[in-house]
């Protein structure tokens, strides 16, 4: 989208005089912009002909009920979303703070393990599925796939043809003869909690190893806290997977200074580390992420990860 189209929208909502327009790079869900003004800053997302109006929607009403949480989320413009000729929008204030994008550190791990754990405490639900809300309130509407461990095994079943078609055919293959243990052996979680569900660093924001925001809550759900802890893990891992430190230990050991962890989690890691691994991986692939070499190493990583399993 051009800046007259994007200042059209700020003059709108925010009617002062903009000073400049930047896109933001780690926006892969919607169209992502910083407005800039003499004393302030503002973050528009934009859902091309409204295709992820849901998302959208969900993403700044949780920001909305977090706002007296210990969760630092940023304050929004639009209290709903917004229509703009064909395409919707919202805007909330920008955050002080840099992503982790490139600069990931045994204490930023630790920190951020710690606010997942803070995360995963704000609410329990009686079931699983995707957030939503009917007039302001939160509701939880289930999966299409009915429960959690339904669309699990489905995600599964479908990202292992894709990687087995786009370059990582080995580890899609094995991880294909997962579908059915995943059925009988895919652990449960305890009481559903509020999970972020795309934990990772680009939707972190630091000042020094201070965590200043937490963003993007588009893909929230009602679900297993330990599956979620699990592949934020791995979200921190893929970041800089060849440091010379523990990176999932050291974000594991953040969550459990503030939400404990018992022996089932030690028993259900490796299984939700193969499967959320061949989630954020596919996912990479469908958005045309994945580079050749890339493909090289996680095939890898996968048939690793399978190597651990004891099914």
């Amino acid at each position: 989208m051009d800046d007259e189209y994007i200042g059209r929208i700020a003059e709108t909502e925010l009617g002062a005089r903009l000073a400049s327009i930047s896109t933001v790079p780690e926006g892969l869900l919607h169209e992502t912009y910083e407005l800039e003004y003499e004393d302030e800053a503002y973050v528009l997302q934009v859902s091309p002909a409204g295709e992820r109006r849901n998302e959208l929607r969900r993403g700044l009403q949780l920001y909305q009920h977090l706002q007296d949480s210990r969760i630092p989320v940023p304050d929004v413009v639009t209290e709903q979303i917004r229509d703009h000729d064909s395409d919707t929008y919202s805007i909330v204030e920008k955050l002080p703070g840099e992503s982790a994008k490139d600069n990931i550190s045994p204490e930023r791990v630790l920190a951020a393990g710690r606010y997942l754990a803070r995360i995963h405490d704000t609410w329990t639900f009686e079931t699983t599925g995707w957030i939503g809300f009917e007039d302001e309130d939160l509701t939880v509407r289930q999966f299409e796939e009915g429960t959690q461990r339904r669309q699990i095994v489905e995600r599964v079943r479908q990202y292992s043809t894709l990687l087995e078609q786009n370059g990582l055919e080995p580890a899609g293959k094995r991880v294909a003869n997962l579908v059915d243990p995943l059925k009988e052996d895919l652990p449960g979680g305890g009481s559903p909690v509020l999970c972020h569900n795309d934990y990772s660093p680009d939707n972190i924001l630091y000042r020094d190893n201070e965590i200043t925001g937490i963003l993007d809550f588009d893909r929230a759900i009602a679900g297993h806290g330990r599956r979620d802890l699990v592949k934020a893990a791995n979200a921190f891992w893929m970041h800089d997977p060849c440091v010379d430190w523990e990176v999932r230990e050291k974000f594991y050991d953040g969550y459990r200074e503030i939400r404990s962890l018992d022996d089932r989690f030690a028993d259900s890691e490796p299984l939700f580390r193969v499967e959320t691994l061949t989630e954020i991986v596919g996912g990479m692939v469908e958005l045309g992420e994945l580079s050749e070499y890339e493909a090289e190493f996680y095939t890898e990583q996968i048939l690793e990860a399978v190597g651990r399993l004891d099914l």
